[in-house]
């Protein structure tokens, strides 16, 4: 026997209340001496015996009575039936379902999911008067929804109706976990559990990642698996990897994916297309076989400026929601170029550079201090600055900007060392060559952005070609070493708080090389310009359900109003608020649960960065626990593992659920003992009453 009240037990101590005043009127009693005289007729002394029984059952039934209401109160139960009782006890059911993505897939037995919830309905519908259930779909829990109890089978079968299968959901353990929270609060005698899954290998590691014991004694736990055979194709989309890592505006951008064949049969000249802001640009056939993954790269020019919107698609199989992947990049508008040259190396830059900026500036050595670098999205300078304007130019950098930075060929190089080494490009060496024997730049480094696709066709991984023959030269250090020279490096890239530069050894002018006359000074110009202004993005993909969280540096912030916009995959568009951090804007986005990419403006409109949400690679891969295993991982977890039972999911669930509710509760059966007692009560007393007079 369970009492469900158990605190109204410590109402039994008030039977003694009748005990004590039984007592304490015996003990009032008093003799007093009386003559015989007064008596007409001598009392019997069975009259005596038979007064004094009465009492006793008096005080038995009085006793009784408060005992009753007690333990009526106390709500006894018993998990048996009783006749004429009834053979129902209240239940307090959760249904957990796993509205997982994966969910969502048709096999020889039909769509799981929607079969899933057809057997939550049944389990609704063998609800008797008194009960109560929660339905408790995984994507309610990920998604921080509060659940309780419900009587109302109308508001039950709609909140079944509308669950969907879900982008974003949490672990079969944190339902379990939600379960036990409902529980707690729970007063009836009979808890059910019921765990409605397709057991992913990914959900049956989860349960086995806790120790926690759930659930006490009373309460089952039945497990309902969701399969019906293994689909025979699916194919899933699990990684875009961009190739390309400096984008331009009608060149070819490479992306590679990969995919996975979680099915049991081979598939042959399976379409993949890529899309480019909803056009499609690029599609390929490929063959691939059962259990098998494969990477495939597709190309094509972007013609627009901006966020590039990248969509890789399959065709429909089992499951849909996988055979779709997003990613994205950025194309900067040409950059604003200033330049700070004077003589023949301000002619060859803007020359060179013509092609590849959007606006170009030249400014003398001497007029550097009236340049507002901040105007500017790169600084070239070929012209010896004096301390002041290196460390203006330095801050420049190290809040976000970029700059392009060669030797003044007015001065000799030893000169130029100091100011040059506040740039972080020490150590600095004078090179000197002869004219017969010139300095030649040795080997490049190919696989740098910078000039990824430039030298193709050479023989050597590292060769360059036409090398310029160079008479004088100022090597730097502190950074990556991009082309080296005899001697030294002859382009270094360096690292500077939030920005970045490039350094040359010589300048754009015949002074010191012939680095003019070559056609390695137009490549580089060209390629810096691209390399300098490209936008890196600020932010690694998001899983759906992740909370989006992403800093803007404060160089992309063309204004300092803090208010961005957020375009989402459906084109909504909705403004949030950042904060100012060191280093940029702070934009704290929110819970992200559809996939597809989010574009991030500034108020005015221009591309800062790009989110990307895909959902988890795992819900493409079609691998499952045995339900052996699952019911193994839920007989850990819980305190008392005989309460948990597998279920067919082709039998009657219903029937299965009514079976385990038999029992009864005895509140109402005391109840009716205790108004018997008083109405025994008040006639034997009136008896005694009566008797006692005579």
């Amino acid at each position: 026997m369970t009492f469900l009240n158990p605190l109204v037990l410590i109402g039994l101590i008030a039977a003694a209340i009748p005990v004590i005043l039984h007592l304490l009127n015996l003990r009032k009693l008093k003799t007093i001496d009386f003559s015989t005289l007064r008596f007409i007729k001598e009392l019997q002394k069975t009259s005596i015996r038979k007064l004094k029984t009465q009492q006793i059952l008096l005080l038995i039934l009085r006793t009784l009575i408060i005992i009753c209401c007690v333990l009526a109160f106390s709500r006894p139960t018993i998990k048996s039936s009783l006749p004429a009782l009834g053979s129902h006890a209240k239940t307090s059911i959760i249904v957990i379902l796993d509205n997982s993505l994966s969910m969502d897939v048709s096999d020889a037995g039909g769509n799981r999911f929607a079969k899933a919830k057809g057997l939550v309905k049944q389990i609704a519908m063998a609800m008797k008067d008194g009960d109560e259930m929660a339905f408790l779909p995984l994507s309610a829990i990920a998604n921080q929804r509060k659940r309780s109890f419900s009587r109302n089978k109308e508001f039950l079968f709609k909140e079944i109706n509308t669950c969907n299968p879900a982008h974003s959901t949490a672990s079969i353990n944190d339902g379990l976990r939600a379960s036990q929270g409902l529980l707690d609060a729970s007063l009836n005698i009979h808890k059910e559990v019921y765990l409605i899954t397709d057991i992913q290998q990914s959900q049956h590691a989860s349960i086995l990642a806790d120790s926690l014991e759930l659930f006490d004694e009373q309460t089952g736990v039945f497990i309902i698996p969701m399969q019906n055979g293994n689909p025979t194709t699916n194919i899933s989309i699990d990684t875009i990897l961009m190739m390309t890592t400096m984008f331009e505006r009608g060149k070819s951008a490479d992306i590679q994916t990969r995919l996975t064949n979680s099915g049991s049969s081979d598939i042959r000249g399976l379409i993949i297309s890529m899309m480019f802001n909803e056009q499609r640009v690029a599609q390929k056939s490929i063959d691939i076989a059962a259990g098998t993954s494969m990477t495939v790269t597709l190309s094509a020019p972007p013609t627009t400026t901006g966020i590039i919107r990248v969509r890789m698609m399959i065709e429909p199989d089992a499951l849909e929601h996988d055979n779709v992947r997003h990613a994205a990049f950025i194309i900067p508008p040409p950059p604003i170029v200033g330049a700070i040259a004077s003589g023949t190396s301000a002619e060859f830059l803007r020359l060179a550079t013509s092609n590849a900026i959007s606006s170009y500036a030249t400014y003398a050595a001497d007029q550097a201090g009236t340049v507002n670098y901040e105007e500017h999205d790169i600084i070239i300078v070929a012209g010896a600055l004096n301390r002041n304007e290196v460390n203006r130019l330095d801050a420049f950098i190290q809040s976000g900007g970029t700059a392009l930075i060669f030797p003044d060929d007015r001065f000799e190089p030893s000169e130029q060392i100091p100011t040059l080494t506040m740039l972080g490009l020490a150590p600095l060496q004078v090179q000197a060559f002869s004219e017969r024997s010139p300095g030649l730049c040795t080997s490049v480094d190919k696989q740098h952005p910078l000039f990824r696709g430039v030298f193709k066709g050479l023989e050597m991984e590292t060769s360059l070609g036409d090398s310029p023959k160079i008479k004088k030269a100022l090597t730097g250090g502190g950074g990556q070493s991009l082309i080296q020279m005899q001697g030294g490096s002859f382009l270094t890239e360096v690292r500077r708080g939030e920005g970045k530069l490039l350094y040359c050894a010589v300048p754009p002018s015949p002074a010191w090389s012939s680095f003019p006359f070559s056609g390695l000074l137009p490549t580089l110009l060209y390629r810096a310009m691209q390399y300098l202004s490209a936008k890196e993005m600020l932010t690694s993909e998001l899983i759906a359900g992740d909370d989006a969280f992403t800093i803007i540096p404060t160089k992309a912030m063309k204004s300092p109003d803090q208010m961005v916009r957020i375009s989402d995959p459906n084109g909504t568009e909705s403004q949030v608020q950042g904060n100012t951090v060191p280093g940029g804007l702070s934009v704290r986005i929110g819970r992200l649960n559809s996939p597809g990419v989010y574009s991030i403006r500034s108020k005015e409109g221009e591309s800062l960065t790009a989110l990307t949400v895909n959902i988890p690679v795992q819900e493409g891969h079609l691998a499952y626990a045995t339900e052996h295993d699952l019911l193994k991982a839920i007989k850990q977890r819980v305190k008392q593992p005989s309460s948990v039972q597998l279920l067919n999911q082709s039998s009657r669930i219903g029937d299965s659920v009514a079976k385990a509710k038999v029992g009864t509760e005895l509140w109402r059966l005391f109840l009716v003992l205790a108004l018997c007692f008083a109405i025994t009560e008040m006639v034997l007393a009136r008896r005694v009453s009566t008797s006692t007079n005579e």
